[in-house]
């Protein structure tokens, strides 16, 4: 038997569908790939805000960059919403509102588990103390 006649004895409507299956498939497999890149992306995007703007956490801060501050942290309640850990850390910003340097560090902590980001090698003092260059 040739491949001219097996090719002719599958029923079309097993070809259609198996083709319909495949791209079923592929479609469903792409749009999970795309949901997770999706929500590391707006991760990573509201952990890089609270990074660049814990300065706004020393005394006397800027007012702009406290209240941007404040932004990514309530957004990281909807960002992080699957992770008990993070949401948790936030929770300690209400709860324990004098020990704003521990729940900055615990914060970072978190998050940086939640997206399998190595932290092991920096001390505490590099999430509670932020960059502030003299002039």
């Amino acid at each position: 038997m040739c491949k001219a006649e097996l090719a002719m004895q599958v029923p079309i409507w097993l070809t259609a569908l198996l083709t319909l299956a495949s791209g079923l498939l592929t479609f469903t497999i792409s749009t999970w790939f795309y949901i997770r890149h999706e929500e590391r992306k707006q991760k990573l995007e509201v952990f890089r805000g609270l990074m660049a703007t814990r300065h706004g956490l020393v005394a006397n801060p800027d007012t702009e960059t406290k209240n941007e501050f404040v932004k990514f942290l309530n957004e990281s309640f909807v960002v992080f919403g699957k992770s008990p850990e993070v949401i948790e850390s936030v929770r300690n910003f209400k709860t324990h509102p004098d020990r704003v340097p521990d729940n900055f560090t615990l914060l970072a902590r978190a998050i940086c588990k939640d997206l399998k980001i190595p932290d092991s090698t920096l001390q505490d003092n590099f999430f509670n103390e932020p960059f502030i260059p003299r002039f």
